[in-house]
């Protein structure tokens, strides 16, 4: 891996969003590139200040009284929208458990026997 690609995925090793074999490629430039470490530890102090001004943030912040009301209808309205299209959709979910019955009972009948001919 070269630096300049290594330089761009840093923010993304800080996170661990690499998959392993990037990881590893990451740390072996990262021993060899002190501008690499260099930045690494500047992203990781600006993240370490960003989090801990949004929990501090967080802490101090209560939210207004009628933000349950303003939410409330709206994920009624969510909820009342996937009821919908889960009633659209019965008959797949009933023909699904019909078939699955239907696949559960043939693999029992076949194994104790019953259905000879399958063996």
């Amino acid at each position: 891996m070269d630096h300049k690609e290594a330089f761009e995925l840093l923010a993304a090793y800080l996170d661990n969003e690499l998959s392993p074999g990037q990881r590893i490629e990451i740390e072996v430039h990262l021993a060899q590139c002190p501008l690499c470490r260099s930045e690494l530890s500047a992203l990781k102090a600006a993240q370490d200040s960003l989090r801990t001004a949004f929990k501090s943030t967080a802490a101090e912040v209560e939210p207004p009284a009628r933000a349950w009301q303003q939410l409330q209808p709206e994920l009624e309205a969510y909820r009342h929208s996937f009821l919908f299209l889960f009633h659209r959709r019965r008959w797949r979910v009933i023909a699904t458990i019909v078939v699955l019955a239907v696949i559960v009972t043939l693999a029992v009948l076949w194994g104790t026997g019953i259905l000879p001919g399958l063996r």
